[in-house]
């Protein structure tokens, strides 16, 4: 008899993406940013869980937090669809959630297009995606550019849809009082904030799980499952923008912590207790303690990856997508009631677990025979 073959489990290492050697090269740029940040003549900086603050040069009081983020291979799926028009969005998107995680709020944005050859139709759609989403966070599209670098960018995958890449800065101001600086202890709750699905995270392995052109199982307007759309249609959702729910929410409750779930998923949480450690303050972890209300792409994503006989453990997927929440803020107990109402006033939240003082990251949930410990 044959030995049986094991089954080829399918992780975001397996498809190009190292956790480890990322966060490695993480560490050792915020380790020479530390540096630099220590030679700023214009008063201390504030250090923070996800980034750090530099003081106004002509006011004390006010703080600059300055982001710059891409949108990944998102930008293949935009030349696949051969539609440009809102994957500015999400530029934008990656951006000023990352800036409002320190109270700031986000005024100037600038953007840079790399692309095949300047075509003036796409290059709008995509200008004008920007502006969208800078309307959308409160702010404002100052400037950008845009360069020409085909020697430097894959073949194109369809006929009119050159190869592109585009990334977005952020500039947000935060008055002293309005910082949010992580302080968080056993006990506070995490609010989560229902993200429009994928966004623009993990989408290297969900490409390779769903789409044909990549080895996956679907056509890209296929409609599976039951996906409202077509497969390319729900993978190119824009990421949610959550200013606006920060900005009404910390006139009624102080915020502890902020948290943008990204391509780390829930182990991103991690960040924040390794601060807490590096702080000398108590050692915290967080439980998760969620339902059956993930969105069907996730759901998708894991069924298929099973059908075509490389299954993706829920592990992983919390470890790489944001299963349905985008977004987190940390709030204390008895601002639980006052910050879901007016997070749900914009945004649909809800109470999605605690810190709790066991160092661990733990999902329950009834999808789940048993915890996942991440």
């Amino acid at each position: 008899m044959k030995p049986l073959r094991k089954k080829r489990n399918l992780s975001y290492c397996k498809v190009g993406v190292n956790r480890k050697t990322r966060e490695r090269s993480r560490s050792n740029i915020e380790s020479l940013l530390s540096l630099d940040s220590e030679k700023y003549p214009y008063g201390k900086v504030v250090k923070l869980p996800f980034g750090t603050l530099y003081p106004s040069p002509g006011n004390a009081q006010t703080y600059f937090d300055f982001q710059i983020e891409g949108i990944g291979t998102k930008t293949l799926l935009a030349e696949l669809s051969g539609n440009y028009s809102s994957i500015g969005i999400d530029a934008v998107a990656m951006a000023v959630n990352d800036v409002i995680r320190s109270g700031a709020r986000p005024v100037l944005l600038t953007d840079a297009i790399h692309i095949s050859n300047s075509d003036p139709r796409k290059v709008r759609q995509l200008v004008s995606g920007v502006r969208a989403g800078a309307k959308t966070a409160g702010s404002l599209l100052v400037s950008g550019e845009t360069g020409d670098v085909a020697e430097i960018l894959h073949q194109s995958i369809e006929v009119d849809s050159p190869p592109f890449d585009l990334f977005v800065s952020c500039l947000g101001l935060a008055k002293e009082d309005q910082i949010i600086d992580g302080d968080v202890s056993p006990g506070d709750r995490i609010i989560g904030l229902r993200s429009s699905g994928i966004h623009s995270n993990g989408l290297t392995l969900a490409r390779k799980v769903l789409l044909k052109k990549w080895g996956g199982k679907f056509d890209s307007w296929d409609i599976p499952g039951k996906l409202q759309r077509s497969v390319i249609e729900e993978l190119l959702l824009p990421t949610m923008i959550y200013s606006s729910g920060l900005e009404r929410l910390r006139e009624d409750v102080k915020i502890k912590a902020a948290i943008h779930i990204t391509g780390d998923g829930f182990s991103k949480f991690r960040r924040l207790s390794s601060w807490k450690r590096l702080q000398g303050g108590s050692r915290i972890g967080f439980t998760f303690k969620l339902d059956e209300k993930i969105p069907e792409i996730f759901r998708l994503i894991h069924r298929t990856a099973k059908l075509i006989g490389l299954p993706l453990s829920l592990k992983e997927m919390y470890k790489t997508f944001n299963m349905g929440y985008g977004f987190a803020v940390i709030v204390a107990k008895d601002d639980r009631s006052r910050t879901l109402d007016s997070l749900n006033n914009e945004f649909v939240a809800d109470d999605i677990g605690f810190v709790s003082p066991d160092e661990k990251i733990s999902l329950i949930s009834n999808d789940m025979e048993k915890p996942i410990f991440l």
